[in-house]
């Protein structure tokens, strides 16, 4: 069975914050996930139904929505459903499922845990809001 992986964001309106999902949709296309797309709820294009019929365009027969979202907010709890029920009235022959948040994830703690430790995330401190203290 033909499977597709969308990761699905909130979307923002400050340019060039889509940037950290399509990285994560290359990774996953390096690590050998043929079909990965990505979307956003709000405020920049793609949007859900776009990247549905882009895997559906590749012949996807399973499709696994992943909310990248840290927390069980409106979105998760409402909006991603809604459309998860449209899309599945939509195209009946095709399996589409939605995986828990990225957030519930057992990992989280740990990735938490790990950029803490260090202090930064391994880019430049003001890209991931870690300000080092100048000793004096």
């Amino acid at each position: 069975m033909k499977t597709a992986v969308i990761i699905l964001g909130h979307g923002s309106r400050s340019a060039g914050s889509e940037a950290a999902l399509q990285a994560v949709v290359a990774e996953m296309k390096k690590g050998g996930h043929a079909i990965v797309e990505h979307a956003f709820l709000q405020y920049v294009p793609p949007a859900p139904r776009e990247a549905l019929e882009r895997c559906i365009g590749q012949r996807a027969e399973r499709i696994v929505i992943v909310p990248f979202f840290l927390q069980a907010g409106a979105h998760v709890t409402r909006d991603i459903p809604a459309l998860l029920s449209e899309a599945r009235k939509e195209h009946p022959g095709i399996e589409i499922i939605v995986t828990d948040y990225v957030g519930a994830h057992p990992l989280m703690a740990k990735i938490v845990e790990e950029l803490a430790d260090k202090g930064n995330c391994g880019v430049r401190s003001a890209e991931c809001g870690v300000e080092k203290q100048k000793d004096s």
